[in-house]
């Protein structure tokens, strides 16, 4: 089978929602279509939810689905995976437009100062053979750069690419070092906050939803636990799982775990208390997921705009500073003249 992404993953989701509402059953809905290969998957006896997984489905999807089939509300397990999918598109889209803008101006800036290192001043310095003095240390410094990044260029290549691959594969082997990365990104000046507000926004409508599907709290959180793609979440889930299989309330629990050190603030930990309390525990975090993805967006605007002249600076001084290293030989030589 094909394995969906994101965006065709919500696609899927719309239709099959759509079609179960209007009452169309499941094998229908699946030839109408097209899904032949979950259609055999069926029609063999096997569930709806094992063929989602092999499509590459999210496995939080995959856990609405199969609480759908066991409960036999399928179509509303379509309308909270409809929601879920848009959502996290939605984040997802947040956190790449605040990475987008950095990253462009990065590269643009790095593409221009190569170019100047191998081709620009190479020229320049034919050009300086001719003066009958001495030239200026920062001229120097950079004449010198270039010979070096021009005999060498290809061994830095090769040393970044085997360097990354070397941390790439640390990366996915060392669990201690995935754990402590997360853990450290979330208490950064500038990452850390859009972190916190990505991680919260997708914990509590992940929770909420599985609430809202029927499911009992403890193993909503088992199932966030192992969906989640980072360890805060992870480590948050589990901690609460083990209090709440003591007896312990999720306020109680949380206030116990010091929920503020993970990516929870006290008017949060207050409204989860008297959703808790009102019976309305579903809607006090589809709440807090919705103000969390408000500040998101906020954030991101905040962080775009903060980097913007940032950046140019920072640009303008690099250029700046290769130009005049350039033109100081020439400047001196007016002088002398």
């Amino acid at each position: 089978m094909k394995k969906l992404n994101s965006t065709e993953q919500l696609s899927v989701s719309r239709q099959f929602s759509t079609l179960l509402q209007a009452g169309l059953p499941l094998l229908d809905t699946v030839s109408l279509m097209h899904m032949n290969d979950v259609a055999n998957h069926l029609k063999r006896g096997q569930s709806l939810s094992s063929s989602f997984e092999k499509l590459g489905f999210d496995m939080f999807c995959v856990g609405l689905i199969k609480t759908g089939e066991m409960s036999g509300a399928l179509a509303k397990s379509f309308i909270q995976i409809e929601t879920y999918l848009n959502k996290k598109i939605q984040i997802n889209r947040k956190i790449k437009k605040a990475l987008h803008y950095p990253i462009v101006v990065i590269l643009t800036s790095c593409t221009i100062l190569w170019a100047m290192l191998l081709w620009v001043i190479p020229s320049f310095e034919q050009m300086f053979a001719n003066f009958q003095t001495e030239l200026p240390r920062p001229t120097l410094i950079l004449i010198q750069t270039s010979h070096w990044l021009k005999n060498y260029w290809m061994m830095i290549g090769l040393v970044l690419i085997f360097s990354l691959l070397i941390c790439f594969q640390i990366w996915q082997r060392c669990l201690p070092i995935q754990q402590k990365t997360d853990f450290l990104l979330c208490r950064l000046p500038i990452i850390g906050p859009i972190r916190k507000a990505s991680l919260l926004a997708q914990w509590s409508r992940n929770i909420s939803t599985l609430l809202a599907s029927g499911m009992p709290i403890l193993e909503a959180m088992r199932q966030t636990a192992l969906i989640s793609n980072d360890w805060l979440t992870f480590k948050l889930c589990s901690d609460l799982d083990n209090l709440l299989s003591q007896g312990w309330s999720l306020t109680d629990s949380l206030s116990r775990l010091k929920a503020q050190t993970y990516f929870l603030n006290a008017a949060q930990l207050q409204l989860i208390k008297v959703g808790e309390s009102s019976g309305e525990l579903c809607s006090m975090l589809e709440l807090i997921s919705t103000q969390a993805s408000d500040q998101l967006d906020e954030l991101v605007d905040s962080l775009t705009q903060s980097l913007e002249p940032l950046l140019m600076v920072i640009m303008g001084l690099i250029i700046g500073t290769l130009v005049i290293s350039l033109y100081l030989p020439i400047f001196e030589m007016g002088q002398i003249l």
